[in-house]
């Protein structure tokens, strides 16, 4: 069965809306900000990282973001690496070639992700289950 987690009111720092945040964010994010002012982020944070920004993003919005969160994440992980170990290979090849081999590189590594992310579930529940 899921833990349901304590939500507290808080204020979106930027525009002072009354937004739900997760009790145990409060210990981790001094600023908050509501799903208005994420859509009009790059206006409004004039150059904070929002990685140090509680968003309240609705539940029914977070299929949106996550594949793309996840995408960029790990191309910003995987790619140097990638480029630094076959960098010469990948100039040789054609586009489409080269195009091909970067997408079985992608869906390599995110299945190898899914199944890491798997496993620490399996953890974390097994963890749970021997209290």
């Amino acid at each position: 069965m899921e833990e349901i987690k304590k939500s507290v009111k808080v204020n979106c720092t930027f525009c002072s809306k009354e937004i739900e945040c997760p009790e145990d964010m409060l210990q981790k994010f001094t600023k908050h900000m509501c799903y208005d002012c994420f859509q009009n982020a790059g206006e409004l944070a004039k150059g904070e990282d929002l990685g140090e920004v509680h968003i309240d993003i609705p539940m029914d919005r977070m299929n949106e973001f996550i594949p793309e969160n996840l995408t960029n994440s790990l191309v910003a992980e995987a790619f140097p690496d990638i480029w630094s170990e076959r960098k010469e290979e990948l100039k040789e090849m054609s586009k489409r070639d080269l195009a091909e081999e970067m997408f079985g590189a992608g869906a390599y590594i995110a299945i190898q992700q899914m199944l890491a992310t798997l496993k620490q579930m399996d953890k974390a529940e097994d963890e749970k289950s021997d209290r």
